[in-house]
């Protein structure tokens, strides 16, 4: 009888629904530790949405990780992770985005495929000759060879331009800016927002569809979020534009009007937790090519001016090639207040100088300083890092999750 008492507990008879409920709450590194426990454990977590708002984390390649590998920091945890990831190899993508827990990855042939680095689940977009700007230049023989991009927008007429042509693999080096996501793919209707060349335009896509619709409004579109079934898209100049897919037709309102002066720099919208949308200018140092300041300003409801911020407060910030994202301290309490975690998307450099220091930190308002995310350094500077906010939803790939 006192040995059956000393006895270790067989925790694979944890009702499921206890251990589901658990689940829900805990942060990426903490499920994944879970689901290695038993098979019983792991078919659950397999099954578990989770129900917190999870912390980003950094990705980024290492020569420890191969080429098919990529290690992740954990902001909570401070410590470093790699994950192996399905073929085609990650060192041989670019990456456009980050979002929802997935990376948009362009292939050798400049073709858009999903990627969850979590579960390891890929899904593919539809092809490069499907977009508006693009035509296939095809050999003797029929196999594609080369693609054709033609120069024009909707806002109003341009002269005739010469066409230029791209290599397969070249095409993504110079056209492609940035994507972000509606939703999760994995639980369906999801639709992706890609900014590219020519102009960098709009041009939308179905997970699952055959083709790119191109939105033929403004240029110069910096970035992009979605919030409450709209997608919002900002210009180097301030300008944001909304826009609604769902319905038989698109639906586009100008909510602000040109509002910044174009400088060295990089624009981005993101949604406020207290309802306001903010735009997000961070300026490069034209020597160092550097970040050396970041500026926040609300939207004012009425669009037609900006309020600067002396800073956010209990929040913080994501900007980079990820979806941006602002936080609120209260459900992050390790990470640091009023402050800017950034990663390098300055396009001029980002895919073309793949040897060059990546322009990463964290920027405080209060001081108006730039600090390390880590040091020393962990990644390579090809593939540039990028945040990702992990997504566990469908675990199906036998992943390896191993501290560095």
């Amino acid at each position: 009888m006192e040995a059956a008492c000393l006895a270790s507990p067989d925790w694979s008879d944890l009702p499921a629904d206890v251990l589901r409920s658990i689940l829900e709450l805990l942060e990426c590194p903490d499920n994944l530790r879970v689901a290695a426990v038993c098979t019983a454990w792991h078919r659950v977590s397999s099954e578990a949405v989770c129900r917190i708002s999870q912390t980003p984390c950094l990705l980024y390649c290492t020569e420890a990780a191969g080429p098919s590998g990529v290690g992740l920091y954990n902001l909570l945890e401070q410590r470093a992770y790699t994950i192996t990831l399905p073929d085609p190899p990650i060192t041989g993508r670019f990456v456009v985005g980050s979002s929802h827990g997935w990376l948009i990855t362009a292939d050798e042939k400049s073709d858009l495929v999903l990627l969850n680095p979590i579960t390891g689940e890929q899904m593919r977009l539809p092809p490069v000759t499907t977009m508006e700007h693009i035509k296939p230049v095809m050999s003797g023989d029929g196999v594609l060879e080369q693609y054709e991009m033609s120069y024009y927008h909707g806002m109003f007429e341009t002269p005739e331009q010469p066409t230029s042509t791209y290599h397969l693999d070249e095409y993504r080096e110079t056209v492609y800016s940035k994507a972000v996501l509606s939703s999760d793919p994995s639980a369906g209707d999801c639709t992706v927002m890609l900014i590219h060349q020519p102009y960098w335009q709009l041009s939308f896509a179905k997970v699952g569809g055959e083709t790119w619709n191109w939105i033929a409004t403004d240029t110069d579109y910096t970035d992009c979020i979605r919030h409450d079934g709209w997608f919002y898209a900002v210009n180097i100049e301030g300008t944001v534009d909304s826009f609604y897919l769902n319905g038989s037709s698109i639906i586009h309102k100008r909510i602000a009007y040109q509002m910044l002066v174009p400088l060295k720099m990089v624009v981005y919208i993101v949604q406020a937790p207290w309802g306001d949308k903010l735009l997000v200018s961070r300026i490069i140092n034209h020597d160092t090519e550097c970040t050396f300041e970041i500026v926040v300003y609300k939207v004012d409801p009425d669009g037609k001016k900006l309020i600067k911020m002396t800073g956010i407060g209990d929040h913080v910030l994501f900007i980079g090639h990820n979806a941006s994202l602002c936080l609120p301290l209260s459900d992050h309490p390790q990470l640091m207040s009023n402050c800017v975690y950034f990663t390098d998307n300055v396009l001029d450099s980002l895919f073309q100088a793949k040897t060059k220091k990546r322009d990463m930190g964290i920027y405080h308002f209060e001081r108006n300083t730039v600090t390390n995310i880590v040091s020393p350094e962990l990644w390579m500077t090809w593939l540039p890092p990028v945040w990702l906010t992990p997504n566990t939803s469908k675990r199906r790939y036998a992943f390896k999750y191993l501290l560095l």
